[in-house]
């Protein structure tokens, strides 16, 4: 039996965070308006605390993400087949410092991990993480996890997703790679796909992980979540802007080639 305080405690601090106070203040200021019968200002105020109220709550932030994270469902490690190496795109896995000697690890980190169990499986013998951070971010990371430094290329020039799909593709080329496992967060697997899989002359393989909102989904069909897990939120607002930047992402390279599909369309002359 959940105890008042603990509902109180949780409900107070819901009222606390600075995105609810944010909605507080502004609903004020449309009451403010309303008795100086400034309806028009009012309603317009109204309008944007609404348009917060809906982009902070968990609902949304999970129907966006859900939906990209479907096409890509998780797979049981002995259904994955083996590969030549696994492509790890970066993310989620702080760079090593004097301060912070070690990684830290945070939202993502799951790609990371994922490698490594990959690699342990014996699924294939070359992890190339990808990124900036790579050399001082999954490489030691790896390397503690028991990953042997031979086992490890990395690709630190690229600043998205797109540069790393280029990049990526000519440490593959030039080692011979034919098939390749690549690991990305499920709701980043859609348009990591579109980017990777014009690599001519490779299979590209998904391996997807990080699955944030089919979690969400799942814990919610096993217990019914408390509801003040369900009010408007950061959180909430900060995963639906990784989302949206996914969808944008698909809709861009929806209506132009991506770099490795359009370079192997020019070597091939195909003008379409």
């Amino acid at each position: 039996m959940v105890s008042f305080a603990y509902v109180f405690f949780k409900w107070a601090t819901w009222l606390c965070m600075p995105y609810t106070l944010a909605m507080l203040a502004l609903l004020a200021v449309a009451v403010w308006l309303l008795f100086r019968r400034q309806g028009k200002p009012a309603v317009c105020v109204l309008a944007v605390v609404a348009f917060l109220f809906v982009l902070g709550l968990p609902a949304v932030a999970t129907a966006v993400g859900y939906a990209l994270e479907r096409k890509f469902p998780p797979t049981p490690l002995e259904a994955i087949p083996n590969a030549d190496a696994i492509v790890v795109l970066g993310g989620g896995v702080a760079t090593a410092s004097e301060t912070l000697p070690y990684p830290e690890l945070f939202w993502s980190a799951d790609r990371a991990i994922m490698a490594v169990r990959l690699f342990r499986a014996g699924k294939a013998p070359l992890i190339i993480p990808t990124g900036a951070g790579a050399v001082r971010a999954e490489k030691p990371l790896f390397e503690s996890l028991g990953v042997p430094a031979s086992s490890i290329v990395c690709e630190d020039e690229s600043i998205d997703t797109a540069t790393n799909a280029t990049k990526t593709f000519a440490i593959l080329r030039a080692r011979g790679c034919k098939t390749v496992l690549l690991v990305t967060s499920a709701w980043h697997m859609p348009r990591a796909m579109m980017l990777f899989k014009g690599a001519p002359g490779m299979t590209i393989i998904p391996v997807g992980c990080d699955y944030e909102s089919t979690l969400v989904l799942v814990r919610a069909q096993e217990r019914r979540p408390p509801i003040w897990t369900m009010l408007p939120g950061p959180e909430a607002a900060g995963r639906l802007a990784y989302y949206v930047k996914e969808w944008l992402g698909i809709l861009f390279y929806s209506f132009r080639k991506p770099p490795l599909e359009a370079e192997a369309a020019k070597g091939t002359g195909d003008k379409a």
